[in-house]
């Protein structure tokens, strides 16, 4: 028999096939990924790796300002975003972190704050020149420029330091005011989320669960709050370390099992549905102004 040209390439993919749907039935496949509903399409939110580009964009700007201000100033080494300030805001577990680390809380406890590399410069100097080196990079508060959010005051900042001339340098002028606008409507399509009859009946589901596994809990937030109790008790990281996982490992069965973030992603997007048109001008901007810092931050790098 004659094979025609394809008929090799056939064989060849049923093969694959059959090597593939035996490591289905032999194998388990990874389950997948649940949504991780974030406000506003996660505007106002950075990715790991964002935030590492920017915050060494902003640093290598800083450094170049002290340095024409006549000034030596080292960077901190870049820590990877906390779990507090990467978390869902609805407290929903991402599979691979909640396994390995649980809700991310003793290790966080474990590895402290970051230490100044420059505190040993600033040990060397008087006070008077302590005071010129922070003001070059931190600048006055006098000279603050006030960012309002609904005609009150959420920030501060000195456009004439190393740090202000930096940021808007990379970020653009209209960054601050932009953002913590939109961080305020953030807040406030969360909580209204939270408040939410969809939000309330899915946590509900959540906490039968839990109850059916020995766990009185009633809100998402009382499996945290217990490992920060324990850690404000002096109970040893390690031990903290070890219950944290056991709870978040069951926290995120009964997460996935009562579909819980499928129904938060559907109550945010009930809630966001009445944003105004003046507001979703305004996140049009923003996301242009960190699609801009984005880009720039890839370039002219020391």
């Amino acid at each position: 028999m004659v094979l025609s040209p394809f008929r090799p390439a056939l064989l060849l993919l049923a093969g694959v096939v059959i090597l593939v749907a035996g490591c289905t039935v032999s194998g388990r496949e990874a389950p997948p990924e649940p949504p991780d509903p974030r406000p506003l399409g996660g505007a106002v939110d950075f990715s790991a790796d964002q935030a590492k580009a920017l915050w060494e964009a902003e640093e290598a700007k800083v450094r170049a300002c002290m340095r024409e201000r006549g000034h030596r100033y080292l960077s901190p080494g870049h820590r990877e975003g906390s779990p507090a300030a990467t978390a869902s805001p609805y407290a929903l577990l991402r599979p691979a972190g909640a396994e390995s680390d649980g809700y991310g809380m003793s290790a966080e406890y474990l590895a402290g704050p970051p230490a100044d590399p420059n505190e040993d410069h600033l040990a060397g100097l008087s006070e008077e020149e302590e005071q010129i080196w922070r003001r070059a990079l931190l600048g006055e508060e006098e000279n603050d420029h006030e960012v309002l959010s609904r005609g009150r005051a959420v920030a501060g900042y000195d456009a004439q330091s190393c740090v202000g001339a930096a940021r808007a340098e990379l970020y653009g002028p209209e960054w601050p005011d932009l953002y913590y606008a939109m961080a305020e409507l953030s807040h406030e399509v969360i909580e209204l989320t939270r408040e939410s009859g969809g939000f309330r009946g899915a946590e509900a589901l959540w906490a039968s669960c839990m109850a059916e596994r020995g766990l009185a809990y009633r809100s998402l937030e009382d499996p945290r709050r217990e490992i920060r109790e324990l850690l404000s008790e002096g109970v040893a990281p390690q031990a903290a370390g070890e219950r944290e996982r056991e709870l978040a490992r069951t926290d995120l069965e009964c997460q996935l099992e009562t579909g819980l973030h499928e129904e938060v992603e559907r109550a945010q997007q009930e809630v966001e549905q009445s944003i105004g048109a003046e507001a979703r001008l305004e996140l049009e901007r923003l996301e242009q102004a960190k699609r801009g810092a984005l880009e720039r931050s890839n370039v002219g790098r020391e």
